[in-house]
């Protein structure tokens, strides 16, 4: 059958649908479901039209869009097939006649489908619709995809913007308008800032006696005027009080992370007298700069240079231009020199540190770059400037309000608070409530305990103590001296003194650190000689085979010695400063004779170097000032405890069990007596001809330290300690040890009777020396650096209660030690110590029998016994129990 016969046959039947179909070809009325037929399929007619084939494959889709785009492509191209034209004629007719209303229902729906692809396809090739905003800002974004729908659009930047400056205008407004301009008198009502003990409630005292006299614009010096001008702000009399250029340098500055600048003008320093220079905030800076708008509008230039030079600080309790010049020169402001107005001008920025008293040579560069600042601006001939000379000024006088011994805990506090960051003139005027650590039973116990000294005590001789709180570092109680008018120098925080043999306790830790137990074994006769140094006790005393312990309670200088060589010097050095030593202390160095107490502390210093002991190896520093509050409340400053463990517990533990002897058995037995029994470790030292003696000591509570010397009349040196209160020699076993004794057990009056824990065995006790002492001299396995001079002889027994021998340790070595012996000096080291032992062991009164190998009876086994006389003894017959009878610290007879 031909293509076009089954065409016109296809056309037939759907014109036709009332008609049963016949033949292959005919198709289902509509609507009617026709049953399956069990003949075959036809044949799936081939035509060759391509829209044919593309109708075709539509009808089998199973897409809506598909069919409908199919049935418009085959409605449009009816008559485009590839047959006969005779039976495309004969078949349109039948269709145009028979599914007339059909065919417009389809083409109307084939048009539609046709027009929106067409518009699609159109919208794809070209630009989309914007999507509309849903808010006045557009945020999130209409139409966009994340994260581009959270990006603000240009409508909302530019809203923002304006929003800010509108805002901006309006707190501008309302500053100016709020603003207002203070009188003169109201700067010179500066409040005074007060200081109060621990408890925050009693006061202690006032910082600064404000002395301030007023001088017209006319009576101030133009040569002042000039000089700060030039120094301060040389565009002052063309700036309308606030200077933009300084503004941006300062901000530029502060963004980098320079020094906090504010790009202040004089009007503005003016301006800043009047919140006692503490604003650093920007909102407080602008403030400030609205406040110098004003009054460069109310006022003409000189008038606000007058009120300036008026009202600043410049040091020495002295505020405005007239009483700085009585202050410095003791002579009026119009009498002053060129030179020293331009000196005056120097120590502005910071009075407490550039007054030439404080540091002459930072004051003569500010004094400089015053002078040749004006010489650029044309107030001064270099001629002039060349001639000028630094003026000489007056010495200082302190202020009354520091008068008493309260005036050095007030100066302790200052210092402290410049140290964090408070000006002198902030201290001063800032109307601020500052709480301190000190407790003030116990300050006044401290006083007590230093007035109840004997009456003969020397003018000359000087005290200083300090109390701290071990858990914290926060000082409870300090004597500075007597009065800080008459002698401002801290006793407490600023005089230095030979340690003695408070320093023993550094190598003490170093040895338990290093492996040696408190049994193990020293030689602690005397004298003993190593390579380039000879060591002696008191009175030459032998103490034979001592332990750890025991030379500590005995503080005996020959074992210390062999101990310090056998650890190393720098390790005692080391292990001061990681206790909180300063590095740079006096005297301190890696030189063997360093456990003797060669370096110079202050009493704080060592006050706090025990404190980290009593804590337990934690280091704090110490400090005085709790808190600091503004005149509104608001908090200034509070103290943040910072703490480090610098020695293990354990170690602590043990060292503290060690320096429980020297206060039970040893040169400071006699608090047995005043402490009612509590437990209490410390040391006591005295130095090299009893130029300074101390008494360092703390129960689980408290730690105080104390130190006692006596400068020369020029206070360059110190002298050997003036005997007093029926004592032939002043040793840290005498008034210090009572002193403390007396401070403390006031102190503690009430106060949990709380134990030391006991000793304790450490991982690292391995190195024992409990074995019979070798004949000869040990090996310098350690000996002193060979660069560094040694004294040939130490300081006497620590504790001295008679006059010491003949031979002071006043000498260093003629000749330096070598690096390392060699065989023959080690040889006939041997033979001389041989020999020593022998001739000892025969004439010696002091110490028991020995064996002939030099060792006593018992060296390692007899434990010390705090309970037996500390003395030795004179008999016929030696005791066979050298350790009960050896002279304690001090009693060597």
């Amino acid at each position: 059958m031909s293509d076009s016969r089954r065409s016109s046959r296809g056309s037939s039947d759907r014109s036709n649908r009332s008609k049963k179909p016949t033949g292959g070809g005919a198709r289902r009325a509509a609507g009617v479901r026709r049953a399956p037929s069990s003949s075959p399929k036809p044949a799936e007619p081939k035509g060759t039209s391509r829209t044919g084939r593309r109708a075709g494959d539509s009808a089998e889709s199973s897409s809506a869009a598909k069919r409908t785009t199919a049935a418009a492509g085959a409605a449009s191209t009816a008559g485009k097939s590839t047959g006969p034209k005779s039976a495309a004629s004969k078949n349109g007719s039948g269709a145009s006649s028979g599914g007339a209303s059909r065919t417009s229902v389809n083409a109307r729906h084939a048009g539609t489908a046709a027009t929106t692809g067409a518009a699609a396809a159109g919208a794809g090739k070209g630009r989309k619709k914007k999507v509309a905003a849903t808010n006045f800002l557009n945020y999130p974004r209409a139409g966009r995809k994340n994260p581009w729908r959270w990006f603000p659009s240009l409508r909302l930047i530019v809203g923002a913007m304006a929003l800010m400056v509108l805002a901006g205008l309006g707190f501008a407004v309302w500053l100016y308008n709020d603003t207002t301009v203070p009188e003169p008198s109201d700067f010179a009502l500066a409040q005074t800032s007060r200081v109060y003990y621990a408890d925050g409630k009693t006061e202690m005292g006032t910082f600064s006696e404000i002395n301030r006299t007023e001088l017209d614009a006319d009576e101030i010096p133009q040569n002042v005027k000039d000089a700060v001008v030039a120094s301060e702000d040389s565009t002052f009399y063309e700036n309308r009080g606030v200077s933009p250029r300084g503004v941006v340098r300062a901000l530029v500055n502060n963004l980098q992370g320079g020094a906090r600048q504010g790009g202040s003008t004089i009007t503005m320093q003016y301006v800043e007298r009047y919140y006692t220079g503490s604003e650093t905030s920007y909102v407080g800076k602008a403030k400030e700069a609205v406040m110098a708008l004003k009054i460069d509008q109310e006022l003409d230039k000189d008038e606000i240079l007058s009120r300036y030079l008026n009202t600043i600080y410049f040091g020495r309790g002295a505020y405005g231009v007239q009483e700085a010049s009585q202050a410095y020169f003791g002579k009026d402001a119009a009498d002053m020199t060129d030179a020293e107005a331009a000196l005056l001008v120097a120590v502005i920025p910071g009075p407490s540190s550039y007054d030439p008293a404080v540091n002459e040579k930072k004051a003569v560069e500010l004094w400089d770059r015053v002078i040749t600042r004006e010489v650029n601006v044309g107030e001064m001939s270099s001629e002039d400037a060349e001639a000028l000379e630094f003026p000489d000024t007056i010495k200082p006088k302190s202020e009354n309000s520091l008068a008493g011994d309260k005036g050095y805990l007030l100066d302790q506090v200052r210092t402290e608070l410049v140290a964090e960051g408070f000006t002198e003139d902030e201290i001063n005027t800032g109307g601020f409530t500052i709480v301190s650590t000190i407790d003030p039973g116990i300050q006044n116990n401290t006083t007590e305990a230093v007035k109840n000294l004997p009456e003969d005590r020397p003018e000359q001789n000087r005290v200083g103590t300090v109390t701290i709180d071990p858990s914290t570092g926060a000082i409870r109680g300090m004597y500075g001296g007597e009065d800080f008018v008459t002698q401002p120098r801290n006793d407490a925080t600023q005089s230095r003194m030979q340690a003695g043999s408070i320093f023993k306790t550094f190598t003490l830790i170093a040895a338990l650190e290093d492996g040696y137990p408190l049994d193990s074994q020293w030689d602690g006769n005397s004298p003993k000689s190593f390579p380039g140094w000879t060591v002696n006790n008191f009175g030459d005393t032998d103490y034979g085979r001592v332990s750890l312990r025991k030379a500590t309670a005995s503080s005996i200088n020959t074992a210390y010695a062999e101990a310090n060589l056998e650890v190393g010097p720098q390790r005692t050095m080391d292990t001061a400063i990681a206790l909180g030593l300063p590095e740079k202390t006096p005297g301190l160095s890696a030189d063997a004779s360093n456990v003797l107490g060669s370096a110079s502390p202050t009493v704080t210093e060592m006050g706090e170097v025990y404190a980290t002991i009593a804590a337990g190896g934690m280091h704090r520093d110490s400090y005085i000032v709790q808190d600091v509050t503004r005149p509104d409340g608001s908090s200034r400053y509070e103290h943040q405890v910072d703490e480090k463990r610098v020695i293990d517990e354990d170690v602590a533990i043990n060292a503290t069990v060690a320096l429980q002897g020297p206060p039970t058995t040893g040169s400071a037995r006699d608090l047995q007596g005043v402490m009612d029994g509590r437990q209490v470790a410390g040391k006591t030292g005295t130095s090299e001809s009893f130029r300074s003696a101390w008494f360092v000591g703390f129960t689980p509570q408290l730690v105080t330290a104390v130190g006692m010397f006596q400068p020369s009349e020029d206070g360059t040196t110190e002298e050997r300690l003036t005997p007093f209160g029926g004592e032939q020699n002043m040793t840290g076993g005498t008034f210090p040890t009572a002193i403390w004794g007396d401070i403390m057990s006031h102190s503690l009056e009430g106060q949990e009777m709380l134990e030391f824990p006991g000793e304790v065995t450490l991982d690292n006790e391995t190195r024992e020396r409990n074995a019979p002492p070798p004949t000869q001299a040990p090996p310098a396995t350690q000996a002193p650096e060979p660069t560094q001079e040694e004294p040939s002889e130490e300081p006497t027994e620590e504790e001295p209660t008679e006059e010491p021998t003949t031979e002071e340790p006043s000498e260093e070595p003629s000749e330096e030690p070598s690096e390392k012996p060699s065989d023959e000096e080690k040889d006939k080291s041997k033979d001389e110590e041989k020999d020593k032992s022998k001739e000892d062991s025969e004439t010696s009164k002091d110490e028991s029998p020995k064996k002939p190998d030099g060792s006593t009876d018992k060296p390692s086994k007899e434990p010390d016994d705090p309970k037996e006389s500390d003395k030795p003894e004179k008999s016929e017959k030696p005791s066979a129990k050298p350790e009960k009878d050896e002279a304690a610290e001090g009693d060597a007879t």
